[in-house]
């Protein structure tokens, strides 16, 4: 049997709820219509952060700062590394950083990530992708060189609203994207370096690790 919107609805209600600033984070990106990870996402987040205890993080796309604090905070020792491309999403950020007192553990670097990944040396325990969808493809291969041995990578909103399953109701503009993220999904299967699978979590959430 299929997951219903009642069964999601559920699932929601069940997640951990986060504190100060998380929730005022939360209301901001509601009223200033501001994606930030679903509720269940956010929740896997912590739990794989929590469970692996990484020593490092990257996150590709920042927005303001809301999943970069809940993996921060589910492990005290963890430093992260999160680009975004918006200016002025990225100083909210930094304020949100300071309001949840993690700011010492994170380097935000604010610009496009295809030209800042040639200057990312170090390799990363978790990886995870919540940028632009289209470019996906072009993140994949760097993404691979700078996860560690045992790392894991997290490509969230990979289904794409439900049109990546159902293109039946996709709007022309969002055709590209819905193809590109089809690709993209292929590209993972067919990586035999990568062992992926893809949860019905939020938007879908494809979990990656490197085969020996």
């Amino acid at each position: 049997m299929e997951l219903t919107l009642n069964d999601i609805k559920f699932i929601r209600e069940t997640v951990h709820k986060f504190g100060y600033p998380l929730n005022e984070i939360e209301k901001y990106a509601k009223e200033n219509f501001i994606p930030i990870a679903k509720p269940e996402v956010a929740d896997f987040l912590s739990f794989i952060v929590r469970l692996k205890k990484p020593n490092n993080i990257l996150e590709i796309g920042t927005a303001i700062g809301y999943s970069t604090i809940i993996m921060a905070k589910a492990c005290s020792k963890v430093r992260i590394v999160t680009i975004e491309r918006d200016i002025n999403l990225a100083e909210i950020a930094k304020e949100n950083f300071k309001k949840a007192k993690v700011e010492d553990r994170i380097e935000l670097i604010c610009g496009e990530a295809q030209q800042v990944f040639p200057n990312l040396t170090k390799n990363y325990d978790l990886i995870f992708v919540d940028a632009a969808k289209g470019q996906y493809i072009e993140f994949y291969k760097e993404v691979k060189r700078l996860l560690s041995k045992e790392g894991v990578i997290l490509w969230d909103n990979i289904l794409y609203k439900g049109y990546v399953v159902n293109e039946k109701n996709v709007k022309h503009k969002r055709r590209t994207i819905v193809y590109r993220m089809r690709e993209f999904i292929e590209i993972l299967h067919q990586d035999k370096t990568l062992y992926t699978v893809i949860l019905p979590l939020g938007d879908g959430l494809a979990v990656s690790f490197k085969e020996e």
